[in-house]
């Protein structure tokens, strides 16, 4: 049996799950960005407690990516911080220090977190179903 050091330990103090919020980064020069831009975050919990690199998805108020099947659209709302329509890039996961990020600006609902993950899924390919393989 695996060790699991977890057991017998007090629990950790809790804090607020970062998954799903939206922040603002200021300036995101590895997409070439001279503005700041919305990113989620879709790092796991545990990810985001024990570390300060999180995993993050951009978003983008162009609407040409409207027609793009991978972009995840996103309405503003009072929840979710956003000011305009806007698009989750689904096929641009990137990782980002905690302390570049402000906000939060908000958080998607757990039904827009799941679809976004599935999106991602599908993107990156990570069912890893070449063209290929036949579906099973």
């Amino acid at each position: 049996m695996l060790p699991r050091p977890w057991v017998n330990r007090p629990w950790p103090q809790l804090q607020m799950a970062e998954r799903g919020r939206l922040y603002l980064w200021p300036r995101n020069r590895s997409f070439g960005d001279s503005k700041a831009r919305p990113v989620v975050v879709i790092a796991p919990d545990a990810a985001t407690r024990h570390g300060r690199r999180w995993v993050v998805l951009p978003l983008s108020s162009v609407a040409d990516l409207a027609s793009n099947p991978l972009a995840y659209p996103l309405a503003p709302s009072a929840t979710n911080g956003l000011h305009q329509a806007s698009f989750v890039m689904t096929w641009l996961p990137t990782t980002v220090h905690a302390d570049q990020l402000q906000g939060p600006l908000g958080r998607l609902t757990p039904a827009d977190v799941a679809a976004i993950a599935t999106a991602v899924i599908q993107a990156l390919d990570l069912q890893g179903l070449e063209p290929w393989q036949p579906d099973s």
